[in-house]
């Protein structure tokens, strides 16, 4: 796990190390253990290393083959690379090292990008092929590990963080253009980024470049394709179990302590329990605790460490603290914050990072197996006509939150702008009442994955969701992940998101995503089953933050708050015409009602104010 960057001038005009150093520096956090530099005329690649696998400096990066013609900086984690000794040596490799980046450039060396399907694990990385003039960049298959791209007509750029990229000197600015959908998804999906010419290199892409120039771009993994191909499982309950235990071990590989992020639901604690079932004792649990309140897990993490042996560590970030760790969280992800969970996570990387560098998430399990319980929806086909009766009910007979929500949702009408606005927390009701009609709210790459996903699944709209989830919320949360851990110079690794897994359960018949309960049929039905009764019946709860009250009681947020409509992010497209004082007003008359959209309003100020303060 590391951090990547480089470039590419065009005209070959000679590459200069101090350069490459800036942009290797900005990545600082995400490997504070080694930096290396390699320069060939007008080509850079820059490397920070977290030291994960074989510590030793004959592991640092860039790696080079003793020929001297191909040179890889790489970040990630190949978990299968051991597998490919055998084969390997049969060709007449020889090993220096005991880590996968060198495993991985002989893959490279002998297979090129053949060998990408090859491969189990999450990796962004830079290969250079210098008889050839080509440098590969490549991304996993679920993004998981970030790359972010840029050009001009001097050449291009590229580092596995926008900062990464700034620090080469390129000019940081919004693209006003992808503020609709920004502020209706709280997330610019696809290759756009909110910055101007940046953009992030597609889930299961690769490119190649030469002499600074694209020369193409190819798609080496493609969810619906694979899983329409993927052999049939004849026992999908047996299978998921076995699949998953050895996702698990694979995760253990680690010349450094582990640890497991917990939170006390089915997801995490069913990582904990593979854990524990296959002899892995040498771990610790990490947990967020919110004392007094209601969303409070932290003793189902307690206790569940306790009764697996397991030491447990649990921190709450509360108040100004938290405050510090937002701002941080934001100079940490570059781009605006979307969960608004960033500085939870970050503080508690922070805090793990003093025992372990390598921590275990159960995050992937809804978007795969149908667990959030905004999907009960599209559960069944009934059920989903049924609830359009609430676009016949006056509002004001609607006493639960949650129930007008839904009625706000459904209002449109539209069944695919109802798989396209399914995590979102704002609906075209609601923009209209802004006078705000004119928005984007059908961004290209949404609209073309949710065709995709009808293509597979026909006639199945939750499957077409969890589809279309699988290629944007959860690039979000990956992307979360990625910072939040990496800000605290910790590996994060996800077990549910091992290919063999989204594949195979991508290719299961319909029956097989119930979303009665607590949804996740396979995992409910198999490890579910075999965790206690206080993890298997406790309501699922998200992870949440009472920011609402602490915009209004803690004194930086309060500031903001107040002076929110003078931020330049409101002099900009759209957001020009929004009354962000009387917005404010509302907001501070009923602090609940008018929460979703001030909040909207308020990271995003405040993610400006922090991110242009210079």
């Amino acid at each position: 796990m590391c951090g990547i960057a480089g470039y590419w001038n065009r005209e070959g005009k000679p590459a200069d190390k101090e350069i490459l150093k800036s942009m290797t520096d900005a990545l600082y956090h995400r490997g504070p253990d080694a930096g290396g530099y390699f320069i060939d005329g007008s080509l850079a690649l820059g490397h920070r290393r977290l030291s994960i696998l074989d510590l030793s400096e004959h592991a640092n990066q860039p790696y080079h083959s003793a020929c001297g013609n191909f040179s890889l900086v790489f970040n990630g984690e190949i978990f299968n690379f051991q597998s490919f000794y055998p084969e390997l040596k049969n060709k007449g490799y020889t090993f220096q090292t005991t880590s996968d980046t060198e495993v991985l450039l002989y893959l490279l060396m002998e297979y090129g990008m053949e060998v990408l399907s090859r491969l189990n694990g999450f990796f962004a990385f830079a290969f250079f092929d210098k008889k050839k003039n080509k440098l590969f960049l490549v991304k996993d298959r679920y993004g998981v590990k970030p790359l972010f791209i840029y050009q001009d007509e001097e050449g291009m750029a590229f580092a596995s963080e926008p900062k990464g990229i700034f620090a080469k000197g390129i000019k940081k600015e919004i693209r006003e253009d992808r503020l609709s959908e920004l502020f209706f998804y709280r997330h610019v999906s696809g290759t756009d980024t909110i910055f101007q010419g940046v953009e992030r290199l597609l889930p299961g892409y690769f490119q190649v470049w030469e002499d600074g120039v694209l020369n193409s771009q190819t798609r080496w993994y493609h969810l619906g394709e694979e899983a329409r191909d993927f052999s049939t499982i004849k026992n999908p309950l047996e299978w998921y179990s076995e699949t998953f235990f050895d996702s698990v071990k694979l995760r253990m590989i680690s010349d450094v302590p582990v640890g497991t992020m917990l939170s006390g639901g089915l997801d995490s604690t069913g990582v904990l329990y593979a854990q524990h079932t296959q002899g892995f004792n040498d771990i610790s649990t990490w947990n967020l605790r919110f004392p007094g309140f209601a969303k409070d897990e932290s003793f189902l993490a307690e206790r569940i460490s306790e009764d697996y042996g397991v030491k447990y560590n649990g921190y709450e970030f509360i108040g100004s603290n938290l405050v510090g760790l937002l701002d941080e969280s934001i100079r940490i992800n570059d781009e605006p914050l979307m969960h608004f969970t960033d500085a939870l996570l970050l503080g508690l990387s922070k805090e793990a990072k003093k025992k372990v560098t390598v921590l275990h998430t159960g995050e992937g399990a809804d978007e795969i197996m149908a667990g959030y319980v905004r999907y009960k929806i599209f559960g069944n086909e009934a059920r989903y006509h049924a609830l359009h009766l609430l676009n016949y009910v006056p509002e004001r007979w609607l006493k639960k939150e949650r129930l007008r929500k839904l009625q706000r949702y459904l209002a449109s009408g539209n069944p695919d702008f109802h798989i396209l606005t399914n995590a979102n927390e704002y609906y075209l009701g609601d923009i209209k009442k802004l006078g705000l009609e004119h928005l984007d709210v059908l961004p290209q790459y949404r609209v073309e994955i949710l065709e995709e996903g009808k293509k597979f699944y026909p006639n199945n709209r939750l499957r077409q969701l969890l589809y279309l989830e699988q290629h944007t919320h959860l690039s979000s949360l990956n992307d979360k992940n990625d910072r939040t851990t990496m800000g605290g110079s910790i590996e994060c690794r996800e077990p549910f998101l091992d290919y063999r897994l989204v594949t195979g359960i991508a290719s299961l018949p319909d029956k097989y995503f119930s979303t009665k309960g607590k949804g996740k049929y396979l995992a409910m039905n198999t490890i579910g089953k075999k965790l206690p009764d206080y993890i298997q019946n406790h309501e699922k709860i998200g992870l949440a933050i009472p920011w609402n009250e602490y915009m209004l009681n803690l004194p930086e947020l309060r500031e903001h708050l107040e002076t929110m409509h003078e931020n330049p992010l409101f002099q900009m497209s759209w957001l020009k015409y929004v009354d962000v004082k009387q917005i404010v007003n509302e907001f501070k008359a009923n602090p609940i009602k008018n929460y979703t959209f001030i909040r909207q309003l308020f990271f995003n100020s405040y993610w400006y104010s922090k991110t242009f303060k210079d």
